[in-house]
């Protein structure tokens, strides 16, 4: 009889043990468009050039306290770029610059998601902008209360690594573009 219950909760503390090892199951999450936003700021002529991308999406799965299960893939729509200023916009749809008849979308997908602490984080993954893929490191932080989540992330990109407006020299337009994201999201 020992043996049969001691044998039993051996197998008890095993299974318990397996489901706590399983990873957490990540949480989707819904952009709040409305709430959220995805700019650029460049140089052109050594002042700043700001724009937004007013087409892209987001699909999100993430449990913060497990980011390793994580995933992110957003979509951006290049013919969305604009700046409020008609020659600038005009350029930017340009197939020297977005090319967005020829590459409608620019994609980010996630390989990995680590924690860093502190309510930061890092997606490394690939970019791929009018047919180029490069790795890409997204460092940004995370804010999770109940329900609702806020992400904000900022990186530096070469715009000539992905062929964007390969037709004017870095003396005109700064080769380094700072991507600004603001994203609310909810489960």
């Amino acid at each position: 009889m020992f043996r049969k219950n001691h044998l039993s909760l051996i197998a008890c503390v095993l299974v318990a043990a397996l489901v706590a090892a399983m990873p957490a199951a990540a949480s989707s999450w819904t952009v709040d468009a409305s709430k959220s936003s995805l700019t650029f700021v460049a140089k052109q002529n050594g002042a700043p050039v700001e724009g937004r991308f007013a087409g892209w999406n987001a699909e999100i799965t993430l449990d913060p306290e497990a980011p390793e299960t994580g995933r992110i893939r957003a979509v951006i729509d290049t013919g969305s770029a604009a700046t409020g200023q008609g020659q600038v916009d005009q350029t930017l749809a340009s197939a020297a610059w977005f090319d967005p008849a020829g590459h409608p979308d620019a994609v980010f997908e996630s390989d990995t998601i680590t924690a860093l602490g502190e309510n930061r984080y890092e997606a490394a993954g690939t970019l791929t902008i009018k047919g180029t893929a490069r790795e890409l490191v997204l460092p940004f932080t995370l804010v999770v209360e109940g329900d609702t989540a806020r992400a904000r992330a900022e990186v530096s990109l070469a715009r000539l690594v992905y062929g964007i407006g390969s037709d004017i020299p870095e003396t005109t337009v700064a080769n380094d573009v700072t991507i600004l994201l603001d994203i609310a999201a909810s489960r």
